[in-house]
C-alpha cells in the first residue's frame, strides 16, 4: 500500500506540478466543533501547517466545503476529532483524509440552503469556519497562512504572475458551432457562432498579449467542428486550460446574464470510465501522466485522483473569471454551474464553458453585437484566467 501511495503521488505531481514533500515529523492538528440554534463553527488548529485553503465543491447533493490543510500528515488525533462530529440541521457529515501527500483535507457535507464561510481573525492556530443557513458560502475560496513579521512585510515582493517566465501557459480557446451549426439566434438575427467567434478571437489577443501565456483557437472561421475534436485540440497542444465560449437562449426572454459552467460529477464519472478504457493501450496519457507501465489495480484510484483534481481546478478557475465577469457585465448566476458538457471532457485539463449571456434578451443580444462590449468581455475572461494563474500555479505547471 505505501508503494501504490508513492506511485500515486508522484503521478499527480506530474500531472499537476504538486510538490511531495516529506515532513520529519507530523504535526499536531485537532478540531472542535460547537453548535448553537443559529449555527455551527468549526474550529480547526493546525499550527505546523504552511497554509489553510477553503472552497466550495458545487454541482453535488449534497453541497460539499472543502478545508485544505497544506503541509501536513493526517494524525490519529485530527481523525478521532473529525469522528466525534454528529450531524446536526447545518452538516449531515464530517470527514477527513490525506488527500495529497502534503495536504489534508476535511469535507463538510452541508444541509440544503447551508453556507459556510470563515470567520474573521482566523489563523492557522485557529482556523474557524461557521455554517448557517442562507449565502455566506456559494462562492468562498479563501486561505490563512503563517503571519508575517512587520520587518518582513515591509519586504515583501509585489505580487506578479506566476507563470514561468521560460515556459508558456497554454490556452485552447474554442469558439462555439460554427458552419452549418448557427447554435442560438437572437431577434435581431444575430448568430450565436458569429458574436462568440469574435470573443473568442479578441480573448485569443488578451491572452497572447500576457507574459508567459499563449492561445490556441479551435476555429478561426465559419466552419463546424465536432466537438470531440475541440477537446482532442486541447490534448494535441498541450493545454493546461480549455475554455469554450456560448451565448445562451431560452423560451422566455426574461432569462439574461452571463454564466460559467464546469464539467458535473456525472461528467466525470463517464469520464474516468473513457479514461480506464484508454489506458489497456500500450502508451496513453492522463494529463500528462503515461499510464503505460502503471499497474492495472493503481490505475482507478489514479483516475479517480485525477478526475477530482480536474473538477476542482475547473470550479476554482471558474469562480475566478465568474467574478471578473460580474464586473461588466450582469450574471445569470453568482456561482459557478455544473453540466456534463462533452467538449468539456479533454483528457484531464481543467476546462469551463463560459455562456456570455441570452441572445433571446433583446438587451444582451444588443450588448453581445457590439464590439466595445465583446472586448470587454474578452478582457474579463482573460482577467480570470490570470487570476487563476496567479492563485491555483499548480494546476497551471508547463508541460513538456
Amino acid at each position: 500500500m505505501t508503494s501504490r501511495r508513492t506511485l500515486l503521488a508522484s503521478m499527480l505531481t506530474l500531472a499537476y506540478g504538486v510538490p511531495v514533500v516529506t515532513l520529519a515529523a507530523a504535526a499536531r492538528l485537532s478540531a472542535d466543533y460547537d453548535r448553537t440554534s443559529s449555527y455551527g463553527v468549526l474550529t480547526v488548529s493546525a499550527p505546523g501547517a504552511s497554509k489553510i485553503r477553503t472552497h466550495v465543491l458545487g454541482g453535488r447533493n449534497p453541497v460539499r466545503y472543502l478545508i485544505d490543510i497544506e503541509g501536513v500528515k493526517l494524525t490519529e488525533e485530527l481523525s478521532r476529532d473529525i469522528r466525534r462530529i454528529a450531524s446536526d440541521r447545518f452538516v449531515s457529515d464530517v470527514r477527513c483524509g490525506q488527500y495529497k501527500p502534503d495536504t489534508v483535507r476535511i469535507v463538510v457535507e452541508m444541509k440544503k440552503g447551508v453556507g459556510g464561510a470563515v470567520l474573521t481573525g482566523s489563523s492557522l492556530s485557529r482556523f474557524r469556519v461557521r455554517f448557517a443557513e442562507g449565502k455566506s458560502a456559494q462562492i468562498t475560496q479563501t486561505e490563512s497562512t503563517p503571519r508575517q513579521t512587520a520587518k518582513a512585510a515591509e519586504h515583501k515582493p509585489v505580487k506578479q504572475n506566476t507563470a514561468r517566465k521560460k515556459e508558456t501557459i497554454c490556452v485552447v480557446i474554442d469558439a462555439g458551432h460554427g458552419g452549418a451549426d448557427p447554435g442560438a439566434v437572437g431577434r435581431k438575427k444575430t448568430y450565436e457562432k458569429h458574436v462568440v467567434l469574435e470573443i473568442a478571437k479578441k480573448l485569443a489577443n488578451q491572452i497572447n498579449r500576457t507574459r508567459g501565456m499563449r492561445a490556441v483557437l479551435t476555429r478561426t472561421t465559419d466552419v463546424f467542428i465536432p466537438l470531440h475534436k475541440r477537446a482532442q485540440r486541447a490534448v494535441t497542444e498541450k493545454a493546461h486550460l480549455f475554455v469554450s465560449v456560448h451565448a445562451d437562449a431560452w423560451t422566455s426572454s426574461s432569462a439574461h446574464g452571463a454564466s460559467v459552467f464546469t464539467l458535473s460529477t456525472t461528467g466525470a464519472s463517464s469520464l474516468q470510465a473513457r479514461w480506464l478504457a484508454q489506458t489497456q493501450n500500450k502508451v496513453d496519457e492522463i494529463g500528462g501522466v503515461d499510464f503505460s507501465t502503471v499497474p492495472q489495480q493503481a490505475r482507478q484510484a489514479a483516475v479517480d485522483m485525477l478526475a477530482e483534481s480536474k473538477l476542482i481546478a475547473g470550479l476554482q478557475i471558474g469562480h475566478a473569471v465568474l467574478a471578473e465577469m460580474g464586473k461588466v457585465e450582469s450574471l445569470h448566476k453568482d456561482s459557478v454551474e455544473s453540466a456534463e458538457f462533452a467538449v468539456l471532457k479533454a483528457q484531464g485539463i481543467p476546462s469551463i464553458l463560459i455562456e456570455t449571456g441570452f441572445l433571446s434578451n433583446p438587451s444582451d443580444e444588443s450588448r453581445l453585437r457590439s464590439s466595445q462590449h465583446q472586448t470587454r468581455v474578452a478582457q474579463a475572461v482573460c482577467r480570470g484566467v490570470v487570476r487563476a494563474v496567479r492563485e491555483y500555479p499548480g494546476y497551471f505547471t508547463p508541460k513538456g
